[in-house]
């Protein structure tokens, strides 16, 4: 029996209307995994070879997860997740999650923080500031990286399992792993901009009285910087401080409840950090991020 701390295989939590935002994002998941893994007969009649797999990176807190586990959801598959921080030092646990899939298909494999569990050689994690936000106490060890790669190649080619790893900063994953035949394709989730920035406050204070003075729009514009996760707990501490306040007679959250929450609040990503993700995207192979 498996340790759940390190991996799980569950039935899928979510589909794409429970995640706010990210239209694009969802139709590239939609397009590479819920379509090759819903529909694979017509997809070979039609003559089109599916995605041996997908590198789905950006932002840490950008939603990643929830994203590829709703593509199993709305695909109908089974939903095994390695989580590769825990796994820097495990190479057994990346070969009893890939056996798992091979004896659970059809299924989706979340193969968490891949950049970590098999970085390029020297990879660095210096952002354009100098810092090194985001870098791991320690990266998958030679064994680690070896069971990665070759549980990979050998799950790849096979049709209805496919492999979404997860990764912050795609350009320190080992470069084997972008190969068309292993994880030959990229979906970026980048930091939401303005419009969905303004779906997922809608989302997290769902079912909560908001003040005549409160405006989304405007909290939108304040967050540039925040990713999913950040705005999660902005509009829990908005949320606290409201309870706070009116103690049992709670009943609504307003501006001044938020603005004491973005003093306290503040965002994962830098302006530096975020220009080094676009300029890493930009950076890219463009083909690699069409079916």
């Amino acid at each position: 029996m498996y340790d759940s701390v390190y991996l799980d295989m569950r039935k899928p939590r979510f589909t794409f209307d429970e995640i706010a935002g990210y239209k694009e994002v969802k139709e590239k998941l939609r397009e590479m995994v819920v379509i090759p893994l819903k529909y694979p007969d017509a997809l070979k009649r039609s003559g089109i070879a599916p995605p041996t797999g997908v590198i789905v990176w950006g932002p840490l807190g950008s939603g990643k997860g929830h994203m590829i586990e709703s593509a199993a959801g709305e695909a109908g598959v089974n939903y095994i997740i390695i989580r590769g921080r825990e796994c820097t030092d495990h190479p057994k646990v990346i070969r009893e999650g890939f056996r798992i899939a091979k004896e659970n298909r059809p299924c989706v494999v979340h193969l968490m923080d891949i950049d970590w569990l098999a970085p390029r050689k020297d990879a660095a994690y210096v952002w354009g500031d100098g810092t090194e936000t985001g870098k791991p106490d320690r990266f998958g060890s030679k064994k680690v990286h070896k069971a990665v790669y070759e549980e990979v190649k050998k799950v790849a080619p096979i049709e209805d399992i496919v492999i979404g790893a997860s990764a912050y900063r795609v350009d320190m994953i080992d470069q084997v792993f972008t190969r068309t035949g292993m994880l030959g394709r990229k979906i970026y989730v980048p930091r939401p901009d303005e419009k969905d920035r303004g779906k997922i406050f809608r989302y997290y204070l769902n079912g909560v009285k908001i003040a005549e003075d409160k405006d989304i729009a405007k909290l939108a514009d304040l967050t540039d910087y925040y990713v999913g996760w950040d705005i999660e707990a902005l509009c829990r501490k908005a949320k606290l401080n409201a309870l706070d306040r009116e103690g049992g007679d709670f009943t609504e959250v307003n501006m001044a409840d938020f603005k004491d929450a973005l003093t306290k609040v503040s965002a994962w990503l830098s302006p530096e950090m975020a220009a080094d993700y676009d300029r890493i995207f930009k950076e890219d192979c463009v083909h690699k991020y069409n079916f």
